[in-house]
């Protein structure tokens, strides 16, 4: 097993997660699901993994992701592309989706390449609800069923929000999705994802009903047990001797066994380490120091970032200040001194309370903090590190 940072694992580098798809492929006999985890958890690997398992399960799949898109056509554009990829089905969807295409004033399909094989005629620039619904329906003609995995859903429609009538085409766009997997549920399947929350930006705009048909699926970090395994599993590979309690205390560190983070603390330690001598705790908080330097601050700057991305003015602010609170002490902050924290902000108490009650929802969904007990402390022990020094 290789070590892979920040790119999608796939084949014998992917590791576990046998529960989190044996309960995904039950779900999707008959839902849709909204895949929810933080950015760096696993979750586009995971996807990967379900496409190239998903005939044992009766599905043909395919994977495209929305972040580069930058209207609503381009979403299609890239789907297209991604199905047309599957040499089996490329010739037969191509050629159903051009007679699809017919009827739309304006439109042609091409081979399969720059611009997802759909090109425009004309200076009229046509319905891309009707291209999406052609799409669909070739699909919903095709023998099988259909899993279509879809990553960084959220992040295009935070870009549609940037446009003139913003808002609107949000509005537009979700709601017309919704559709689209209402009438094509007997045949089609979809996992959404994103590093940034549907629910959350769904929430944020008033848009709760346009993803109420997603069964949502928080994914976590490993379990002990698994992060223990996996750091054995690496450690044979890299003929490294890690101990049962040196492992304990990497995972200690770390205090979310996310899988990105163990790789990147263990990658340190290849680079490092001296391989005739086992790894003791000295070699994990000397590693673990480099990497909170300012050097590897791309590791986690992130987190800091995609506030604003997420959450927007004024609240990306709200919840930074409480996350300054959090921050001093390992053990966490109370819910009352969260509270008044937030008052230095918002002065009328039930806006206040609100704000608070919304903002811990969300910063707990995402991954920064969790409740223990009736303190509510950082998830990531690393990630609190560096926002006591770097941020707050």
């Amino acid at each position: 097993m290789k070590i892979s940072i920040g790119n999608p694992v796939t084949g014998d580098d992917f590791f576990d997660r046998e529960q989190e798809q044996t309960q995904i492929w039950r779900k999707l006999e008959r839902n849709h699901i909204m895949l929810l985890a933080p950015r760096r958890i696993g979750k586009t690997s995971l996807m990967h993994r379900l496409c190239s398992t998903a005939a044992e399960h009766g599905f043909q799949a395919t994977m495209a992701s929305f972040a580069p898109c930058k209207n609503e056509l381009d979403c299609i554009r890239e789907l297209a592309k991604a199905i047309s990829k599957d040499k089996k089905i490329a010739k037969p969807f191509r050629k159903k989706f051009s007679k699809a295409l017919k009827h739309i004033k304006g439109v042609k399909i091409s081979v399969f390449g720059v611009g997802g094989g759909i090109e425009l005629q004309g200076e009229e620039p046509p319905d891309w609800r009707e291209i999406g619904e052609a799409l669909a329906s070739t699909l919903a003609e095709l023998d099988g069923l259909w899993l279509l995995c879809i990553d960084e859903l959220p992040v295009f429609v935070l870009k549609l929000l940037t446009e003139e009538n913003g808002r609107d085409k949000i509005r537009s766009f979700l709601y017309w999705f919704r559709d689209l997997r209402q009438n094509h549920h007997k045949n089609i399947r979809w996992i959404l994802a994103g590093s940034i929350g549907m629910d959350t930006v769904a929430s944020r705009y008033g848009l709760g009903d346009s993803i109420n048909d997603l069964d949502p699926f928080p994914l976590g970090a490993f379990s002990r047990e698994t992060a223990e395994s996996f750091l054995s599993c690496l450690a044979e590979s890299y003929d490294l001797t890690i101990n049962h309690g040196v492992r304990l205390y990497m995972m200690q560190k770390i205090g979310w066994p996310v899988p990105y983070y163990l790789q990147l603390l263990f990658d340190k330690l290849v680079e490092r380490r001296d391989k005739t001598t086992p790894v003791d705790n000295e070699d994990i908080d000397n590693a673990f120091q480099i990497l909170l330097s300012p050097t590897y601050r791309i590791h986690f700057d992130y987190w800091r970032q995609r506030l604003s991305e997420e959450l927007g003015s004024p609240d990306d602010g709200h919840a930074l200040h409480l996350l300054n609170a959090a921050s001093q002490d390992r053990t966490g902050v109370s819910k009352t001194i969260l509270s008044q924290t937030l008052q230095e902000r918002i002065a009328q108490p039930d806006q206040k309370e609100e704000t608070l009650r919304y903002l811990l929802d969300v910063l707990e969904n995402d991954g920064y903090l969790i409740q223990d007990g009736d303190r509510y402390r950082f998830r990531l022990e690393w990630l609190r590190e560096y926002w006591l020094r770097r941020v707050a």
